[in-house]
């Protein structure tokens, strides 16, 4: 049995993100495989600390996951020319559009809330990542015709019923919303958005983004939403309560988007401003190793300067796709002290890679859960690995995972194959069998669906994190 003390210092991404990797996140995410397109996992959340899914038995699939396994799919077909990840696309598109209800909206729209069932049931961000999804899929080139012909009508549908739910309904902070917008929060409405922009750039049609997708864009652009001397936004469910560090993910890749669909440079440089204010939140962690702090303390008047920091939970999930945009703002803007502190995240990424080719969501959160578990996330992981590999990406190969056992505290992950366990003060309290999505097992005492929880004791890895 090998055992492996976190962090392990010293790592490189060249030693690390290797085609080896990638093959283990390639057995996780077929491990999880519950049907044609569809993916399950434990839908947690590493921001909030949410993992109520366990207690409602569920581990299956939510919409807004998609986009990624689709881009990561293409961007695989692409680069090896094996037919199984293009089909593997299509299934993803199709399965997307299977959960589209007669409403117009999306089942499993939820995110760490499902199981959910209703549309409405949801919220704007879990609504329409999965049209950008389907608009980068009708816009590939390998992509099948019969599902290209099926997307715009499902968008129209879409539209339709979400616009007349949506429009101005605002948040529990504020509602109904006294801007142009649909729930309030920044990070939201942009993704919507840029569903707008994408619609009129794919299909020519730009009437919906002029008539409610730029007001909304103008309104989190102004300075009461965006706070220019801080790079940071308001969030727009709560009061004096900038978004937190990991939700600019999605901020810089929705300006990013909009500008590429629009030709509105101002976006760039207030995507470059954010990029430039997050190395603001670098502190050096317990751990020795360089961290992002969870979200900024504000001034409740001036906007000017960041009073504090929260530095946990680190929602540690967020690190790939906060490297790979700094990397593109430090190419257009060299800085040999934010590089400096680039190159110490990539360290502190490397260093908490797990032996299934997995990280942890959060370090230091409330719920040990977060830091040990091993499951496909909404992240992007896989495709950020993809996407480092570039030109040297060889097709996925099968590979045995490790049994492993994760520690944290009074805490365990287990998992070998398909079966999975969490244990406290060395008992049972959750188990899984991954293809099943009501599969999650409570107790010590139930047997999962298939196979045997003693399949769990056979450890080939031990992993320990620090309290």
């Amino acid at each position: 049995m090998q055992t492996i003390h976190y962090p392990v210092k010293g790592r490189t991404m060249q030693e690390t993100f290797t085609q080896e990797m990638l093959n283990r996140l390639t057995a996780q995410l077929e491990l999880w495989m519950q049907g044609p397109g569809v993916v399950g996992a434990l839908q947690l959340h590493a921001c909030w600390g949410k993992t109520s899914v366990l207690g409602k038995r569920y581990q299956g699939q939510t919409v807004s996951q998609y986009r990624d396994w689709i881009e990561g799919a293409m961007a695989l077909y692409d680069a090896t020319g094996n037919p199984k990840w293009r089909r593997m696309a299509g299934e993803f598109v199709a399965n997307v559009l299977f959960l589209q209800e007669p409403d117009g909206g999306f089942r499993h729209a939820s995110a760490e809330f499902e199981p959910t069932y209703l549309t409405k049931q949801s919220c704007p961000i879990h609504q329409c990542s999965p049209l950008l999804a389907l608009m980068d899929y009708d816009g590939w080139q390998h992509a099948d015709g019969d599902l290209k012909a099926m997307i715009r009508p499902a968008i129209d549908r879409h539209w339709a019923w979400f616009h007349d739910f949506f429009w101005k309904i605002g948040n529990g902070g504020h509602r109904p919303l006294p801007h142009p917008g649909w729930c309030g929060v920044t990070n939201q409405d942009l993704v919507v958005v840029a569903a707008l922009s994408a619609y009129g750039r794919r299909y020519g049609d730009w009437s919906r983004f002029e008539q409610f997708g730029k007001p909304a864009l103008e309104a989190y652009l102004a300075p009461d939403h965006y706070y220019e001397a801080m790079g940071l936004f308001e969030r727009g469910d709560g009061v004096n309560f900038a978004e937190r560090t990991s939700y600019y993910t999605i901020i810089v890749d929705m300006l990013h988007r909009i500008a590429a669909d629009t030709g509105d440079d101002r976006l760039i440089a207030i995507a470059d401003n954010v990029c430039r204010h997050w190395f603001d939140a670098a502190y050096t962690a317990p751990d020795g190793l360089t961290h992002l702090a969870w979200g900024a303390k504000t001034d409740g008047t001036d906007k000017s300067r960041v009073t504090g920091w929260v530095q946990t939970p680190v929602t540690f999930a967020a690190y790939p796709k906060i490297i790979q945009f700094l990397e593109d703002y430090l190419t257009r803007h060299p800085n040999a002290e934010h590089r400096a502190i680039w190159e110490q995240l990539q360290e502190t990424l490397c260093a908490y890679i797990y032996a299934d080719g997995l990280r942890p969501l959060a370090l230091w959160p409330a719920d040990p859960i977060l830091s040990i578990v091993s499951s496909p996330d909404r992240e992007g992981l896989w495709t950020f690995l993809i996407r480092y590999l570039d030109e040297a990406v060889q097709n996925p190969q099968p590979v045995s995972l490790p049994c492993i056992h994760r520690v944290k505290g009074n805490c365990t992950w287990k998992q070998k194959g398909k079966l999975w366990a969490i244990e406290k003060e060395g008992e049972r309290v959750y188990g899984g069998y991954t293809p099943l999505a009501y599969g999650v097992t409570h107790g010590p005492e139930e047997a999962p669906a298939v196979g045997d929880f003693a399949e769990l004791e056979a450890c080939d890895v031990l992993e320990i994190l620090p309290d």
